[in-house]
């Protein structure tokens, strides 16, 4: 099953955590939404079969690649500062990545 992850819950991502709410029940693939406060993240997905939300420090290398290893396609809307982060783990591991 194909997977995205997504690093990153703030004003931005609701729009595109609501679009993946949809789109994952006709398309059938899993996605993850990442972000460092957990219950903002719980809040935006709430209960749904193919969005999972996590907790995750984006300054925790092992966490954060750990999430990237398991990603088919990996978005980052982080601050501009830390996509470098992400960026780099995407390189290493040879996924496609996005960042707004």
């Amino acid at each position: 099953m194909k997977k995205v992850v997504v690093f990153g819950a703030g004003k931005s991502a609701t729009v595109l955590i609501d679009y993946f709410k949809e789109v994952t029940i006709v398309k059938e693939f899993a996605v993850i939404v990442a972000d460092y406060d957990l219950a903002v993240v719980q809040e935006k997905v709430g209960a749904h079969y193919w969005v999972q939300a996590v907790q995750v420090d984006i300054k925790n290398d092992e966490a954060r690649r750990e999430l990237v290893q398991s990603a088919d396609v990996v978005v980052s809307l982080m601050p501009p500062a830390l996509h470098y982060l992400i960026a780099l783990d995407c390189i290493k591991y040879k996924k496609h990545f996005i960042f707004e």
